[in-house]
């Protein structure tokens, strides 16, 4: 049986251990965390976005009769006058993002399955592109951020904390970048994470501005 003398030891270094890298441990979880979370959420927005449907939009004016909260926006209901034929439908539902005024029109693509979008469901655009693009990207950086943070238990702060810290987060960048520096499989993951992101939050806006 170890004298306990050594087993405080013991326990005393695993505990200096935590405490310099919690902090970094917590912050690169919460990113990774936000990131999946993010990434779900934006996930049936880009698949709409850059999925074409079968069959052509046809364009004409939705006029709002009714409106109530519906998750986070509005749900209204009304007519839908379409731009060339005139063929009316009373029966029109339309999900706003925020509460437009009852009896304005407001254009809008009817698909072949009765659907409702501000653009033509056959269509995919360019700034549809580009904001597909910003998502991946930003999920992409907040990943590769997130598994540096987790790897090493960095945890960036201002140089005048650093002698009021005494116990958390005395992880430095330059420590942190030697522990990923040596474990190569680590250090690629995160550099082509990282990369990919910045590549693609810069070209998104480019996409859907230089089209």
């Amino acid at each position: 049986m170890a004298p306990s003398s050594e087993a405080m030891q013991r326990h005393r270094t695993r505990r200096a251990f935590v405490y310099r890298r919690g902090v970094g441990w917590i912050f690169g979880a919460v990113l990774v965390v936000f990131a999946v979370k993010f990434l779900v959420s934006a996930g049936s927005w880009v698949g709409w976005q850059v999925t074409p449907q079968d069959g052509v939009g046809t364009p004409g004016l939705f006029k709002a009769t009714a409106c109530a909260p519906a998750g986070d926006g509005y749900r209204c209901t009304g007519a839908f006058r379409e731009d060339e034929s005139h063929r009316t439908y009373d029966d029109a539902v339309f999900v706003f993002s925020s509460r437009p005024v009852e009896g304005g029109l407001t254009p809008l693509y009817r698909s072949p399955d009765g659907g409702y979008s501000y653009g033509d469901p056959d269509e995919v655009t360019t700034g549809m592109l580009g904001g597909a693009s910003m998502v991946f990207g930003a999920a992409a950086l907040m990943v590769g951020s997130g598994i540096f943070f987790l790897a090493t238990g960095y945890t960036p702060r201002p140089p005048r904390m650093y002698g009021s810290w005494s116990r958390w987060g005395r992880v430095s960048f330059g420590e942190a970048w030697q522990i990923v520096r040596s474990r190569a499989p680590l250090l690629w993951s995160i550099v082509g994470l990282c990369a990919l992101g910045l590549v693609l939050l810069v070209v998104g806006p480019l996409v859907a501005l230089l089209a």
